[in-house]
């Protein structure tokens, strides 16, 4: 009873300090409160555009490599420089036997080409794939529309899927699943419409995929290609395959592996790596632009601590006097410096999470023009940042706590404080 009496005399001692310093007391709580505010809602923004870049990669397995050839720059072996590498069919087929952590693999070959619709027509890309591609590059049809099946590369169907702007050039308004195209003469029945849902698959709008089989059949007769795409398995090592895969190529085509102009490998996990290293720098950054902005709160509170010590010199004197210990002195000091540390740290965490939800609106309102399409709010961040700041609470009340428990009684009593 006694102790929880203390306790309320004591909050109250507290509370009284903060009234007769409430200017003081609102601008030290002030500075605490933005600088939490600033890092909550820089870390919730870099979150939102770290979420944001990586969901665009979304569109290609994990562990998926491109691959083209290009020509080489010296002479090796037989091969002279300037000689184009090329691939085909059997050359997949013997990669993919070679290594068995493939787990699909697909020719791209494309050409630009006038597609027609009875009196619509437009120039757009003809790429030839077969049934791996759209396991390899997610791509999705839209409902009521399906992607290339095994048997659709066997039987070299006349099918087509198209991009989104391709349906609208050859169909305007209509549907285009299940219509014909005409591509070189050659009628194709389109089977699927894509999704556009991110910016690559944005880059799709103006495809036209078909069968690789019925493109060679069709369209050009030429099996040969500069250019394949493949995944691997979840636990492979992407990057070691790349270099044994490059080993390989060099050896089969005859070119120097150190020759980097006769073939380039895209490692998609790799890049992606190497932008997760990139956020957790920029994440580092944000978060001592925060320290900084909760360093100055923090300093503007142990100065409000110092000028409480000197004003109230005093009555810490008489206390002292009377038979109050130290210990309680620094402690009187040392919670009211917390209380109002976590006080105006909560507040600014409230106000930063706001803010990320007001935010938060205005993209939904504009969903299809930004390419930030929410923030996130770091609870785990904000508590620990919180956290610290108590901590800082104790450490900027800790100085003025033992200067006021070090004061003489009888030099404090004879003290007068002219401001």
């Amino acid at each position: 009873m006694l102790m929880n009496r203390i306790n309320i005399e004591i909050l109250r001692e507290i509370y009284h300090s903060i009234r007769q310093n409430k200017v003081r007391t609102i601008l030290s709580g002030f500075g605490i409160s933005w600088g939490i505010l600033i890092l909550v809602v820089l870390l919730g923004t870099g979150e939102g555009f770290r979420s944001s870049v990586m969901n665009l990669f979304s569109i290609f397995a994990q562990k998926s490599l491109y691959v083209y050839g290009g020509m080489t720059s010296e002479k090796h072996r037989n091969i002279k420089e300037g000689q184009e590498i090329r691939f085909d069919e059997k050359y997949l087929g013997q990669l993919k036997n070679r290594y068995p952590e493939i787990e699909a693999v697909s020719p791209e070959t494309s050409v630009s080409l006038t597609v027609q619709n009875e009196a619509k027509n437009g120039t757009f890309r003809i790429t030839g794939v077969n049934e791996d591609y759209m396991k390899i590059k997610i791509l999705r049809a839209k409902e009521g529309g399906r992607l290339f099946s095994r048997a659709d590369i066997e039987n070299e169907r006349n099918v087509a899927i198209i991009g989104e702007n391709t349906e609208t050039v050859l169909f305007g308004k209509k549907t285009g699943i299940e219509k014909y195209i005409n591509i070189s003469g050659i009628f194709f029945r389109v089977i699927g419409v894509l999704e556009n849902d991110n910016i690559f698959s944005a880059s799709e709008i103006n495809s036209v995929y078909v069968p690789y089989s019925s493109y060679t059949r069709t369209i050009n007769s030429n099996t040969e290609f500069s250019a394949f795409c493949l995944s691997l398995e979840q636990n492979a090592d992407s990057k070691k395959f790349e270099e044994e895969m490059r080993n390989y190529i060099a050896h089969q085509s005859h070119f120097s592996v150190n020759d980097k102009q006769a073939l380039y490998i895209a490692n998609f996990e790799t890049q992606t790596s190497a932008f997760e290293s990139l956020f957790r720098g920029l994440r580092l950054f944000i978060w001592a632009v925060g320290v900084c902005f909760l360093i100055s709160g923090i300093v503007g509170i142990s100065n409000i601590m110092f000028v409480t010590v000197k004003e109230r010199t005093n009555e810490i004197g008489i206390r002292l006097a009377v038979g109050a210990m130290p210990g309680s002195i620094v402690s009187l000091i040392l919670l009211e410096s917390v209380i109002i540390t976590t006080i105006s740290g909560l507040l600014g965490l409230v106000s930063g999470k706001g803010i990320l939800m007001f935010i938060n609106w205005l993209l939904t309102m504009r969903e299809n023009d930004t390419f930030i399409k929410q923030m996130s709010f770091d609870a785990g961040a904000s508590l620990m940042a919180l956290f610290i700041l108590v901590i800082a609470g104790v450490i900027a009340g800790a100085f003025p706590a033992i200067k006021a428990s070090a004061i003489e009684p009888v030099e404090a009593i004879r003290y007068e404080n002219r401001g």
